[in-house]
């Protein structure tokens, strides 16, 4: 299919050759459509790999973050099921404490029952009876003291009794309020961390289907490289028929300093504005940023060979200045000289536009018998402001 397009173009910059050259032109026109067509997919496409490959970027991001709270989250799961166990581990302990004291408050409970009913029995009588039968007044004033010491030791261990049992049974409420409340937060975590398992399951998917996608896109983008490719064969089939013309095309002066090779660094730049050089490993062209619709000029006198789109440079102008020597210009929103005209030096041939080298502005490349020289070298840049890329 490219030999083809490329062999319909040379023969269509040729010139007509008959009745035959409509129908070429015509073919020639409808395939230069639908590679116009895919010129444009394929800058979507670059501009979705950008995309994609930010947002697989910010899903890795997501993944890691993920990650770590799964690993807090288990590391609180952890901790919080050992809480548990301890509290369970500290709640039978205290129901075997319970269980002791309950034993120690019935026989307490018992003594002081007995006693009680020891008392009952006596009587206000029998205590006088104790106090009565003192031989004399010290004896009977111990013996008051022993009774009133055994009424309050019998009132404090009733106290005793009932402050034990309330303050075990408060602590088994406690216990088991947190043994409860324990079980809750490890249950919360637990599906906490399950949904973070799931979502990361989900982003990691995601991840995989965003690869997939910038595979696809890369191996569709590759097809500006064979772009590029497709553009040098036509330079080079325009070198041909360039060789054959070259003596019409010739200046009236033979005179060296009137020919294209010899206004190497002296030439000037198509539009106005900042130089951009790139690497020599991606292009020995030159870009000129300047807004759009700014006035393209030729940069040396010639003739008009080439005026159409090529996918990965847009609108594309090429001018045959003699012997072998070509200048083209890509990224024009416009040009309004036909193929097989003739331009002047600082003519207005078009109007700028954008593209994949430079947003607002144009791309240039000068070649010589079809072979791409270091474009930098022949335009006077003294006072111009250069960037590289």
């Amino acid at each position: 299919m490219a030999i083809a397009t490329v062999f319909l173009l040379v023969i269509t910059l040729i010139g007509p050759l008959g009745a035959g050259a409509n129908i070429i032109q015509e073919e020639l026109t409808t395939r230069q459509k639908k590679l116009s067509s895919i010129e444009k997919s394929l800058k979507r496409k670059k501009r979705a790999v950008r995309k994609l490959k930010k947002e697989q970027r910010d899903v890795l991001a997501d993944i890691q973050e993920l990650d770590r709270k799964i690993a807090l989250q288990w590391q609180s799961l952890q901790q919080a099921k050992k809480d548990w166990t301890d509290a369970e581990l500290q709640l039978d302990r205290t129901r075997n404490e319970l269980e002791q004291m309950r034993r120690r408050a019935a026989a307490l409970k018992n003594n002081i029952e007995v006693r009680l009913n020891a008392y009952r029995q006596m009587g206000e009588i029998g205590v006088l009876n104790i106090l009565l039968a003192a031989d004399s007044i010290p004896n009977l004033l111990a013996r008051q003291e022993y009774l009133k010491m055994i009424v309050n030791n019998d009132q404090a261990k009733r106290r005793e009794y009932a402050s034990l049992l309330k303050n075990l049974t408060q602590k088994e409420k406690e216990l088991k309020d947190r043994q409860i409340l324990l079980k809750a937060v490890s249950s919360r975590l637990e599906k906490e961390a399950l949904l973070l398992e799931e979502r990361k399951a989900e982003k990691e998917r995601y991840l995989e289907s965003i690869k997939k996608k910038r595979s696809r896109y890369r191996r569709m983008i590759s097809q500006l490289e064979r772009a590029r490719r497709r553009l040098t064969k036509v330079v080079e089939e325009l070198t041909i028929k360039a060789r054959a013309t070259s003596k019409a095309l010739e200046p009236v002066t033979q005179e060296n300093q009137f020919q294209f090779r010899a206004q190497k660094g002296r030439l000037n730049l198509p539009v106005p504005g900042r130089v951009i050089i790139f690497s020599k490993k991606r292009t020995k062209g030159i870009a000129v940023e300047c807004p759009w619709g700014t006035e393209i000029r030729a940069i040396f006198d010639g003739r008009v060979v080439f005026n159409d789109s090529l996918p990965g440079y847009g609108r594309v102008f090429i001018v045959d200045h003699g012997n072998g020597y070509m200048s083209l210009i890509a990224q024009g929103q416009s040009f309004k000289k036909k193929v097989g005209d003739e331009v002047a030096e600082g003519e207005v041939v078009g109007l700028s536009g954008g593209g994949p080298w430079v947003s607002e502005g144009v791309y240039v490349e000068i070649r010589h018998n079809g072979r791409p020289l270091t474009a930098r070298y022949w335009f006077d840049l003294r006072g111009i402001e250069i960037v590289h890329r």
